[in-house]
């Protein structure tokens, strides 16, 4: 009876033990899945890695070439890993394959400021001017409009010229305007347009965030000066219309606040770039389409002083602008 008790006991304990085991196993199984990795594409990546090009020329020869668009553990392709290396030799050699999928290559392209390389990539058949703005993350896949995948890096709405804007990255911004890139501006607040609903109800977080991307990228100092034939008042719209918004959304009260203070200080860093009174003078006077009723003031030397940039920072609230004036 000993014997048995005994036995019985012991096979309880060891049902127990695996039931608490099965369990644990289970998650691993995907994360083995995402660890196979070929022989020849595990070289692939690797050459990438370390700038071998003539390894990876080998690779890519038939019979049996090397799926140019593999990833390693991480997700990173080959291309991805040239251009975190700005090896621009590589990053050639594989722009020659057929198929390649840029992704988010260009993005680690641009926020490296690589100038080069992001020339290089916009140049390849598959980036359209479109794919530059607004339709980045719908078709940045060759060949899987539609079907794009989530970047690990990046929210789906931050596309080249976003980014670009963004880092403050002036040459490639302007390489990107000069490709057709653009950035739509954000509904108003209130806006209850189908799209706006529609996203609103998709997944309202996400929708708010994309409005602060966009204002982020409209408030970068780089973005003012090269799209506005007037970036002191531009900076001085943007920064009013941010303000409302941080009382708006509350939020988001601090972004939208740091967003406002950064169109104040592009204003204040546009005036200190004036080196002579000559300068100053013409920036004071400068008059947007409705300032005609400003009245004209007569400086010592007979010089019409109409003061509007002034008076612009005092409906707009600038205080910083104000102070340097």
């Amino acid at each position: 009876m000993g014997k048995k008790s005994t036995r019985s006991r012991g096979s309880k304990g060891s049902s127990r033990r695996s039931a608490k085991v099965a369990p644990i196993a289970m998650p691993l199984q995907p994360i083995k899945c995402c660890q196979r990795i070929a022989p020849k594409e595990r070289l692939f990546l690797e050459a990438a890695e370390r700038g071998d090009k003539h390894t990876m020329f080998r690779c890519l020869q038939p019979p049996m070439p090397v799926n140019v668009n593999c990833t390693n553990m991480l997700g990173r392709s080959a291309i991805q890993i040239a251009v975190d290396n700005e090896n621009v030799e590589i990053v050639e050699l594989l722009l020659k394959q057929d198929g390649v999928k840029i992704g988010d290559a260009l993005l680690y392209a641009i926020r490296e400021g690589v100038f080069k390389i992001v020339e290089m990539l916009i140049d390849h058949p598959s980036i359209t001017p479109e794919m530059l703005g607004t339709e980045w993350y719908r078709s940045k896949y060759v060949g899987e409009i539609g079907d794009a995948e989530e970047s690990n890096d990046y929210s789906p709405d931050i596309s080249p010229v976003i980014l670009a804007a963004h880092c403050n990255q002036f040459e490639i911004l302007q390489l990107l305007l000069m490709r057709g890139a653009v950035i739509d501006r954000p509904h108003q607040l209130s806006c209850s347009c189908r799209k706006c609903q529609e996203k609103v109800n998709e997944d309202g977080l996400r929708h708010s965030l994309r409005r602060i991307n966009t204002y982020r990228a409209l408030a970068s100092p780089a973005w003012i000066s090269l799209t506005s034939s007037d970036p002191i008042l531009t900076a001085f719209k943007l920064s009013w219309e941010l303000e409302k918004l941080a009382l708006r959304e509350n939020e988001f009260k601090d972004t939208y606040m740091g967003l406002s203070n950064q169109c104040k200080k592009c204003a204040c860093d546009l005036l200190d770039q004036c080196r002579s009174s000559e300068e100053v003078i013409a920036v004071l006077n400068k008059c947007a389409d409705n300032d005609s009723d400003i009245e004209d003031v007569d400086d010592a030397d007979g010089t019409k002083l109409t003061l509007s940039r002034l008076k612009l920072a005092i409906k707009y609230e600038q205080k910083e602008v104000r102070h340097l004036n």
